[in-house]
């Protein structure tokens, strides 16, 4: 796939496909990113071409077809390389690193990888995106066994961050680790329940309704 797509029809296309996927329902999701891909083998490539390899990618794993899920992450990964995409590594990253990768690499070495792609979407003002970077980074952290104090810090400074960007309802995805981090401390009146100061009770009701 070395042709680039230089169509500007097909691009505003392949641009409509990608922020479609976000937003389409669960049956929907899966297709959009296939066609990306076929476009993409008809017309060439293009930025949004590292998406649909990404997805892929995604699916490939839940399929429990590792081995290709691994091939083609990597593939998406090479083609926003050469595309100098940086731009795109917020909506790349959680769909490779929150799964793929977890699975082939060690742990360690996903979380570097994460919070720039976290930084870089803050740069292209993609917030949403960066946030959910930031969510999957605290929790790599936490799987990985860095120290709770130095976790706990870090989701201090990435909340302050997601509510200077007004992202509290994305960075709600993080509030049960802080308050299992909390437990593990000690900081907690009943640590055997996943419930306490770090789950605000408008959060908890948001998620029942």
């Amino acid at each position: 796939m070395s042709k680039v797509m230089n169509d500007k029809q097909m691009l505003v296309i392949m641009d409509l496909l990608e922020t479609t996927c976000m937003c389409c329902p669960r049956d929907m999701g899966p297709l959009l990113p296939l066609r990306i891909i076929q476009l993409s083998i008809s017309h060439g490539v293009c930025v949004n071409t590292v998406f649909g390899f990404a997805c892929f990618s995604a699916l490939l794993n839940n399929a429990d077809d590792l081995h290709n899920a691994y091939k083609y992450g990597n593939f998406a990964l090479d083609i926003m390389r050469r595309m100098h995409a940086r731009e795109k590594y917020c909506r790349i990253y959680p769909f490779l690193f929150c799964s793929v990768f977890l699975k082939s690499n060690r742990m360690h070495s996903c979380l570097d990888t994460v919070l720039e792609a976290h930084r870089e979407g803050l740069k292209a003002g993609d917030v949403t995106f960066a946030t959910i970077c930031a969510t999957i980074y605290c929790n790599i952290a936490f799987w990985c066994k860095k120290k709770l104090a130095s976790v706990k810090k870090d989701l201090t400074d990435l909340g302050r961050e997601a509510k200077v960007y007004r992202q509290e309802s994305t960075w709600n995805l993080v509030y049960p680790l802080e308050q299992a981090i909390s437990n593990l401390m000690g900081h907690a009146e009943w640590p055997n329940l996943l419930d306490g100061d770090a789950i605000p009770d408008e959060s908890l009701e948001r998620c029942i309704s």
